[in-house]
């Protein structure tokens, strides 16, 4: 091989669609693992506990990954960032779904913070940094 990318892009528009479709999907499924693993605690040897918030790490290089693969299916940044836009709207529904079902699923705090911008930048970047 001489190192060159094959993109292939004879696809028909309800291929795209369906891509975009399965990556909301994985997207909601993510947002919602990143929600509840995010006030995780590790207890030391000692007996303390240490939080571990390692899912605003994966929030970050997830939302980076289904924004590479969004672009694979559109050009078009608006459209590639429908994954992108389904985890803010899965963020935003699990902050504020505390009104509707009274269990709050986000926490009040800086890791919750951390978390949506980390999941803003990942899902941001592949379309400023160009290919």
């Amino acid at each position: 091989m001489n190192g060159e990318r094959i993109v292939r892009t004879d696809f028909s528009r309800g291929e795209a669609v369906g891509g975009l479709v399965w990556l909301s999907i994985a997207a909601l499924i993510s947002v919602l693992l990143q929600v509840v693993y995010l006030g995780t605690w590790v207890t030391l040897p000692g007996g303390g506990r240490l939080a571990v918030p390692y899912t605003i790490i994966i929030a970050f290089l997830f939302n980076m990954v289904l924004t590479r693969t969004a672009r694979l299916w559109s050009p078009n940044p608006a459209v590639a960032a429908i994954p992108l836009y389904v985890w803010i709207g899965g963020f935003l529904a699990f902050m504020f779904g505390v009104e509707l079902t009274g269990d709050q699923l986000v926490g009040d705090n800086i890791r919750s913070v951390l978390l949506l911008f980390a999941g803003l930048a990942g899902g941001v970047w592949p379309l400023v940094r160009g290919k």
